[in-house]
Parts: C-alpha cells; structure tokens; sequence
C-alpha cells in the first residue's frame, strides 16, 4: 500500500513539472507576448528572482535603469552563495543581454534572454532559441 502511495506522488511531482515547462510555442499560442524595451524601460529597477536553467542553483538580482545588476546567486550543491554584479542591455528587439560575475567563485556568464508575459506570470527564454526551445517560469518579476 506504501509502494502504491510514492507511486501516485511521483506521478503528480512528475505531471507538476511537467506542466510548468513550457515552449516558447506552447506560450506563444497561449496568447504570451516578448516584452519590448519600452516594457523593460517601465519596469525599472527590475527584480527578478529565479532558478537556473540547468537546476543547481537560484538566484535574485536587482536591474538598475543606468545598465547596472547586482544581487546573489546561491548554488545548491555546495550551499555557498555569491554576490553577483554586472552590466545589462535590451536592444529594439526585445533581447535583454547581462554579463554578470559572481566574485566570491570568480565566475562570469554573458547570456541574452527573451521574456515572456503571460498574465500576471514571466517566463525566460534564450534568445536564440525557436518556437521548440523551452521556457522557464521567474519566481519572481517586477518593479523593486
């Protein structure tokens, strides 16, 4: 009967996940618009909080209208967190590029995204990618 039980919650844990990952397509379709610059523009400071796209870790970062983030990563399988700061830019099109160092690990990244509104809810997409390529729900998106 226990067996049963882990069952059924593993399928629920897995259909949960399942359902949040979506396409850009599937968002698409869905009625889900980019944000523009002007969007980006009205939001400022923007933070955001979120979960990195491989897993492993999560961060919260503050968007200043001068191009400038800093906030925190936190890296689950060492429990370590790191201040991060950087630099940030949306073009025309909507692409928003960081390039971001996290200083106590002595890394960097340099990513561009497209987001994504849904109703209330941000979604984060490479910006490279096409209609196939997945989206990740924020945890948290909106002025400071």
């Amino acid at each position: 009967m226990a067996f049963k039980f882990v069952l059924i919650a593993c399928a629920t844990a897995l259909a949960a996940l399942t359902a949040q990952a979506q396409t850009v397509g599937e968002l698409l379709d869905k009625g889900a618009k980019p944000l523009t610059k002007e969007d980006y523009a009205a939001l400022m400071p923007l933070k955001i909080r979120y979960g990195w796209p491989q897993g492993g870790g999560e961060g919260e970062l503050v968007f200043a209208a001068d191009g400038t983030l800093s906030g925190s990563e936190y890296q689950f399988s060492s429990r370590s967190e790191s201040p991060a700061v950087g630099t940030w830019t949306v073009d025309d099109s909507g692409k928003w590029c960081m390039k971001k160092s996290m200083t106590l690990w002595k890394t960097n990244t340099d990513r561009c995204w497209i987001t994504y509104r849904m109703g209330t809810d941000y979604y984060g997409g490479f910006a490279e990618g096409d209609r196939n390529s997945r989206t990740a729900k924020y945890k948290g998106f909106g002025k400071q």
